[in-house]
């Protein structure tokens, strides 16, 4: 894992780039430019780990670029529910409950990720009050899709037909 200088990366992909991307939809650009300062942008390379399970949660990542696969722990072995993408969030719903990470973070391809902590969520919510209820949307949006897909694996397991 390889950390990254805000700004070369903000020059790489440029502010349009980074409203494309779901997370950070409708932010203004000084919201974005503070999310990348402060946060902490790293490189993976294809099958590094990001964050191991039952790792402490003091925040959570956006996937800038390429695939992160999450492995949830279970019983004894791991298995691979999700693959999040340029734009998702990883983590924020551990970071809200306050618990340990519940499966492992692995880069399924080469991948950049920036790492919110809990103190910068904080401050991002004082600094920037309008963009903050923007982003929690964006998260909340995220969130609930996720909900839904989950309800739709529970269903159709049980035999139940769309």
């Amino acid at each position: 894992m390889k950390t990254l200088q805000a700004e070369s990366l903000l020059k790489e992909f440029g502010l349009p780039y980074f409203r494309e991307l779901a997370s950070f939809g409708a932010l203004s650009d000084e919201m974005i430019r503070n999310m990348v300062h402060k946060g902490v942008c790293v490189q993976l390379e294809q099958g590094e780990i990001l964050k191991p399970y039952e790792s402490p949660v003091d925040g959570f990542s956006i996937v800038l670029k390429g695939d992160i696969a999450f492995y949830k722990h279970c019983e004894t072995h791991d298995v691979l529910t999700r693959h999040f993408l340029a734009g998702e969030q990883i983590g924020f719903d551990s970071m809200i409950a306050m618990i340990p990470n519940s499966g492992t973070e692995i880069a399924f391809d080469d991948s950049i990720v920036l790492q919110i902590s809990a103190t910068q969520f904080f401050d991002l919510h004082v600094d920037f009050p309008n963009d903050f209820g923007l982003f929690m949307i964006n998260l909340s949006r995220e969130l609930s899709r996720e909900i839904a897909m989950l309800e739709d694996v529970v269903g159709k397991s049980t035999g139940w037909q769309a």
